[in-house]
Parts: structure tokens; C-alpha cells; sequence
């Protein structure tokens, strides 16, 4: 996929912008606050319906500015055009998505429409915050490949909310709350099971994708690997799941009650990244950190092109700021050829190794949300 022409209003401090990309990798220059990240953030609204940096829609507008549209043009692999056209509007409060020239009736149908990989400094809480963090990380890419496992987190999100909120009021009416829990547990099974067993399988596919990814970052070998850590103790591709995952909500229905809230599911569920043996979150350094991290987003990148007809859009927003100049080429040279690449940086050393000579290639200066060619700057 690639994206042709964007063009943003009213976000954060672009007035009015519109970038004619290249094919290749797009450079954008400039210092903190000039607006760089917020091109990338409108990509990624644009194909996810989110920004990566936050998700609170009012504060992305435009100082004074009560609505911010972004629009995309898009090619894909056939050659076909596509186009991608947001709103968000003060009043009502909310986003309305148009695709080729169609209103989406749900946000979530866009995902996967248009496959994107980011990397930014927000995304370091995947390797160094807690387990929502990285089942998050997986679920997205799930998500972009299957539809109906979106559908399907959908769902038992809605049977999950139902049930914490029966246990909340569970001290009122004990006796009828139990008899109620029963009907959403067969709902929250159901859903359940299948999410266990699409996130079993991605781990399983995933890990050498994350292995070759890690060669490729460093050149000291480094032994990583994913565990998938269940809270559920059951064997999802079993027959009988559905069943086991209900009998096993039944025996924990006491702890439940007394704690207000659901304890087991895939919504406590870990997926665990070891390093050398040992969790990366507890015992790895600021520099293996990042490595990881960028062999994660790496991998995933590699992971939807191999699975889908459509190479994804890579964003790599800030990711040169603590990189000496050897660790900047490498990672250069690695995301050249990819795809369409758009990366952001404030470091003026980024330009000495970007393959500027290419046709596909192109580099831009921010200035306060305005964008210039860069010989216009020089």
C-alpha cells in the first residue's frame, strides 16, 4: 500500500498541510514542537482511526479549531485507488470515517484496510510497562490480518464489561448475580477460546520472524524469546474449551465476587519476552530495550507483508534520538527497500546516511507545522 497524496487540517499545529509522498522513504526534519510527529499521527489515523500518541481526540485539534479533517490517497499493489477521508468534530464529540467515498459504520472496520507499523517512543512501554502493553502489541497485529478476531475481542470486551459490572454490585444480590453471571460466562467463553487460540498461533508464527529480526538490529548474538503465559488454565484447541473455559469461571465465581471483578481471561493474560532467559521488562538494559523493541517492530512489519497481499506503511517517529551514527546506518539500511517508510527526526546526522540520491527518497523541514522543501531552508 501506498500512500499518495495526505493532506491534514486543523491538527495540532498544522493550519493546512498537504505532503505529496514518495513511494520510497520520506524524511521529515525539524526541531521538538515543529510538527513532524503529527504527519505520522495523521497516517495513523488514517489507517487505524488512531493516533498512536493519544487517544483523546480533542486534544489534537488546533488551538481554537473546533474540527480537524485529514484525508489520504492511497494506491494498493493491483494498482487500484483508494482513499481514506476523517472528521472529528467538537459537536457531536465524535469520528466519521469515509472509505472510497463510503461512510464506515464503525471505526474498527478500517483496520486492517490499510496495514501500518509505528514505532515511536510511545510504544517503549511494550518491552518496559505492564501486560496490557503487550497484549495490546498483539492484538493489533491480530487484528489487521483477521477481522473477525477484532470482532471477537469486541465482543468479549462488551460480555466482560456486563459481567465486572454484575460483580460490582454482587454484595446487593448475591443469589440472583450468580444465577445472572452464568448467562454472560457462556457468551465470554465463547469468544474467549477463539481469542486464545488466534494469540497461541501468532506466537508461535511470530517468534522467527522476531529471531531473524534480532540478527538483522544487532551483531552480537542475542537469544530472545516470546511466552505466552495464561491465566486460564486450559488447552484451547481442546474440544471441549468452550466447556472447560466456563468450568473454570464457575470454580473461580467465589474469588470473583469477592474481589468485584473477573480475574482469569485473555484480559489478564501475559505475553512474556525473554532476553538471554530473563524477563527484558526486569532485567534489561536501556540499550537492549530499544533493540528489542525495534526487532519487535521489525518483525511485525515483516510479518503482516508476509501475510497479506498489501506491504505495510512503516512509521518510525523519533527513533534516532539516542542512536550513535553506527546504530543509525544500520538502521537505515534496514528499513531502505522495505516499503513506503515515513521516519521523523531532530538529529541533522540522520541526513549524512539517508540514501537521498534515490528517486523514491525525499526529505522535508518542518517549522511550525508548516513543511518545506529542504533547499528552501538550507
Amino acid at each position: 500500500m501506498i500512500l499518495n497524496r495526505l493532506r491534514i487540517s486543523n491538527l495540532r499545529n498544522h493550519g493546512h498541510t498537504e505532503i505529496e509522498c514518495p513511494e520510497g522513504t520520506l524524511l521529515l526534519l525539524g526541531e521538538n514542537g515543529a510538527g513532524k510527529t503529527t504527519v505520522l499521527e495523521a497516517i495513523s489515523l488514517l489507517c487505524t482511526s488512531r493516533s498512536f500518541v493519544t487517544h483523546q481526540d480533542r486534544s489534537l485539534l488546533r488551538r481554537e479549531a473546533d474540527r480537524y479533517q485529514i484525508e489520504g490517497w492511497f494506491t494498493s499493489t493491483t494498482s487500484s485507488r483508494r482513499s481514506v477521508s476523517l472528521v472529528y468534530d467538537t459537536d457531536p464529540g465524535r469520528k466519521q470515517i469515509e472509505m472510497d467515498n463510503a461512510l464506515l459504520p464503525a471505526a474498527a472496520d478500517l483496520i486492517g484496510a490499510f496495514p501500518l507499523v509505528a514505532l515511536s517512543p510511545q510504544h517503549r512501554p511494550i518491552t518496559a510497562g505492564g501486560p496490557g502493553e503487550r497484549r495490546s502489541f498483539m492484538d493489533f497485529i491480530i487484528s489487521q490480518l483477521h477481522h473477525v478476531y477484532l470482532m471477537d475481542l469486541i465482543a468479549y470486551r462488551r460480555a466482560l464489561r456486563q459481567r465486572n459490572a454484575l460483580l460490582a454490585d454482587s454484595d446487593r444480590r448475591p443469589a440472583d448475580v450468580r444465577s445472572t453471571l452464568e448467562v454472560w460466562d457462556a457468551s465470554l467463553a465463547e469468544s474467549a477460546v477463539r481469542i486464545l487460540r488466534r494469540r497461541h498461533r501468532f506466537v508461535e508464527e511470530f517468534v522467527p520472524y522476531l529471531l531473524e529480526a534480532m540478527r538483522s538490529v544487532i551483531v552480537q548474538r542475542e537469544e530472545v524469546a516470546l511466552r505466552y503465559i495464561s491465566s486460564m488454565e486450559i488447552d484451547p484447541f481442546a474440544e471441549t474449551a468452550t466447556d472447560l473455559y466456563r468450568e473454570r469461571l464457575a470454580l473461580r465465581m467465589d474469588t470473583d465476587i469477592r474481589r468485584g471483578t473477573t480475574t482469569s481471561g485473555p484480559h489478564r493474560d501475559e505475553l512474556e519476552i525473554l532476553l538471554n532467559g530473563l524477563d527484558v521488562r526486569a532485567q534489561a538494559s536501556q540499550g537492549q530495550h530499544k533493540t528489542v523493541l525495534i526487532s519487535l517492530k521489525l518483525a511485525e512489519y515483516r510479518y503482516l507483508h508476509t501475510h497479506l497481499d498489501e506491504p505495510p506503511i512503516l512509521l518510525l517517529d523519533d527513533v534516532f534520538s539516542e542512536l550513535d551514527d553506527e546504530r543509525l546506518a544500520n538502521v537505515l539500511q534496514l528499513v531502505d527497500g522495505l516499503g513506503q517508510t515515513f521516519i521523523t527526526s531532530a538529529n541533522h546526522a540522520t541526513l549524512r546516511f539517508f540514501p537521498q540520491g534515490k528517486a523514491q527518497n525525499m526529505t522535508l523541514r518542518l517549522e511550525n507545522g508548516v513543511v518545506r522543501e529542504l533547499a528552501e531552508v538550507a
